[in-house]
């Protein structure tokens, strides 16, 4: 009789614990989704992050005029890991979230070892162009740019785009041009400067080179927070154009952005075919939109990215009234490196104008 007692005891005490516990549960994940929202706010708009009319995810979506009413919320950024200073800078590499796409991405930030500005920094986001997934280095591309600008007052950031560099555990790597994901994580990005303490919000700006010059141009057709925009062989033409004569490095060397423009094809039909979509997906249709100014740098003997994408950008700039300078080199390539410095002083005028005119041509 005893041991029936204590059994009916147990089995109480025990249902009791189990009530408990998930009592407990519970009130963690309610106080967990309340920190989580306080730390990534969702801002209000027409559209919120989900599924759009197509059925696809906001951050998947080419119609630039859908992306421009979706939201990129972010967190502030917050430093990874210092680096050191070397040459008046200081390096570290920073991490933001995309919760849109449910990651964390990171890159590497050069700022000014000096105090801080009353202000804040104004910054630079530097969008890279094509490199290997597997090979690219974070501490290395572009590294002297980013010097350069730091060393003249900007906090520089290079972000590494999902699926490389550090972020090469986050995500994947994909078509900077028939994908979104690039896009993605420099809105957020840039959504996530905009809660970061010591920068200067009012004076945020883009630079891009080759397939980051098409990231920077899109972001500024979707971000009015966009200051100033400065581009280098940019592959910045209308989709069906640029389908017919040029190839692009980052889709032909990468699996993934393979599947995903022949997917994006399989869906919507190749650029020759349904024009209105891939109008409204290439953002030199809507430069109506951009807030920002503009500098283009094109070399005349480029052999990866056609000149005349460049030029076709400057006319429609033209056409729309839109502030701009448009610089030609007769000798520059695609990496343009035996004229960075003349592009460096022209660039460093449109992000910390001292005098009315531009650096004259030579």
């Amino acid at each position: 009789m005893k041991s029936k007692i204590y059994r009916f005891k147990s089995q109480k005490t025990s249902s009791l614990w189990l009530l408990l516990s998930v009592i407990l549960l519970l009130s963690f994940l309610i106080i967990g989704a309340q920190i989580l929202m306080q730390e990534i706010p969702t801002t209000s708009g027409q559209f919120v992050p989900g599924e759009n009319y197509t059925g696809e995810k906001f951050s998947r979506n080419l119609d630039l005029r859908v992306a421009a009413e979706n939201t990129y919320p972010s967190s502030s950024l917050f430093v990874v890991k210092k680096l050191g200073t070397v040459d008046g800078t200081s390096r570290s590499i920073i991490g933001f979230q995309v919760p849109v796409d449910g990651l964390t991405e990171f890159g590497l930030m050069v700022q000014p070892s000096g105090q801080k500005p009353p202000g804040g920094y104004p910054v630079i986001v530097l969008c890279h162009g094509y490199a290997n997934p597997a090979t690219y280095q974070t501490g290395l591309n572009y590294l002297d740019d980013m010097k350069f600008y730091a060393q003249h007052g900007f906090v520089v950031i290079k972000p590494d785009y999902r699926g490389q560099g550090v972020s090469i555990n986050n995500g994947q790597a994909d078509s900077g041009y028939y994908s979104m994901a690039y896009n993605t994580d420099v809105m957020s990005l840039i959504s996530a400067l905009k809660k970061t303490n010591y920068i200067d919000k009012s004076n945020i700006n883009l630079w891009g080179h080759s397939l980051g010059a098409y990231v920077a141009l899109r972001a500024a057709v979707l971000s009015e927070s966009v200051k100033n925009l400065v581009i280098l062989s940019g592959p910045v033409d209308n989709l069906s154009k640029m389908y017919l004569d040029y190839i692009p490095p980052s889709d032909v060397n990468n699996l993934n952005a393979l599947k995903t423009r022949q997917n994006v094809f399989n869906k919507y039909g190749p650029p020759t075919e349904n024009t209105v979509f891939w109008k409204n997906a290439s953002p030199i249709t809507h430069v109506k939109r951009i807030k920002a100014h503009i500098q283009i740098n094109v070399g005349s003997l480029d052999q990866t990215v056609p000149p005349i994408f460049s030029a076709d950008l400057n006319d429609a700039l033209n056409q729309n009234h839109i502030s701009h300078e448009y610089y030609v080199y007769p000798d520059g390539e695609h990496s343009l490196s035996a004229q960075r410095d003349l592009i460096w002083k022209r660039s460093l005028q449109v992000f910390q104008p001292k005098t009315p005119s531009p650096v004259p041509a030579t």
